[in-house]
């Protein structure tokens, strides 16, 4: 029997019982792919991240994550809780209050992140490469079914768009809180076509300060709705600045970003547009976390 550490870690909150919760282990490099799979159906979040040295000089770490299905190229919100659960252990050097900065090792890439510790209050920045789109329009009758929404409810000045998700935007709040997707339908959907889940997003929000609220969709992989998904704000950022409905704030194309409330899991996040040269170099996605759990869970060899 093998004993491993483990945290259970609210994301994209400092609330306990909200955000988006994800398992990290710490030191998984005794682990094998299937010992990592196996944690990860135990724990039973939607992802679960696993810390290991990095097998590439210039990176200082790399994350593998899971869901209970298997494992997956990129989780933002399990990696927002990787980096919390290192920084609150003191790791890599994070004893002290200051600011860090590291690159970390990913299936697809190396992803800069950095860290502020201030008085007990743990901040991470996650910096994703800017995505790319193409119409999807032709997914608009098939939205309508398995969101089970009518034509009417699409944001008329918006249209269907993909990259590794979906994007539907929707005109109303009300719309997007109370619409019942057919999560069996999504997962056959998601299953037999070449997409991560399905993003349905509206400009209508909760908050006053916010500019985006969000729903995301992915039954085929485990995850039948996901509370708050750091990695599509990515794709929605680019988006959104396409259309011009970012504004400057200081000079920045910066903006807040909820999801969560419909499945009371209320979670916010800031996005920034990075911008170098008048183009997008990265897509700056910044949250805090809160650990819940703590502990060791007992494995078979």
């Amino acid at each position: 029997m093998t004993k491993i550490f483990i945290k259970h870690i609210d994301t994209f909150t400092t609330q306990p019982q909200s955000g988006n919760p994800a398992g990290v282990v710490l030191d998984a490099q005794r682990l094998s792919t299937s010992q990592m799979l196996a944690v990860s159906r135990e724990v039973n979040l939607n992802e679960t991240a696993f810390i290991l040295p990095a097998d590439l000089p210039e990176a200082d770490l790399r994350i593998r994550w899971f869901t209970p299905a298997g494992e997956i190229s990129m989780s933002g919100h399990a990696s927002l809780a990787a980096m919390h659960a290192l920084a609150e252990e003191g790791k890599l050097g994070m004893k002290k209050d200051g600011e860090y900065r590291f690159l970390v090792q990913t299936p697809k890439n190396i992803m800069p992140v950095k860290i502020s510790k201030v008085k007990g209050l743990i901040t991470t920045t996650l910096y994703l490469d800017p995505p790319e789109f193409e119409s999807a329009s032709q997914y608009k009758v098939e939205l309508i079914r398995l969101l089970n929404i009518n034509v009417s409810e699409f944001d008329p000045g918006l249209s269907v768009q993909r990259n590794g998700f979906l994007f539907a935007p929707i005109r109303r709040l009300h719309t997007l809180f109370t619409m019942k997707p057919n999560i069996e339908a999504i997962s056959a959907f998601l299953g037999k076509r070449d997409f991560e889940g399905i993003c349905a997003f509206t400009t209508e929000t909760v908050d006053r300060n916010s500019l985006v609220h969000s729903r995301v969709f992915a039954p085929h992989v485990g995850v039948p709705e996901d509370p708050v998904t750091g990695f599509t704000h990515r794709s929605i950022a680019m988006y959104l600045q396409g259309k011009n409905m970012i504004p400057k704030k200081d000079g920045r194309f910066i903006f807040q970003a909820e999801q969560g409330d419909v499945i009371g899991r209320k979670g916010r996040l800031d996005v920034e547009i990075v911008m170098e040269d008048n183009k997008a170099k990265y897509i700056a996605i910044t949250g805090s976390a809160v650990t819940v759990l703590e502990g060791e869970l007992l494995l078979n060899d």
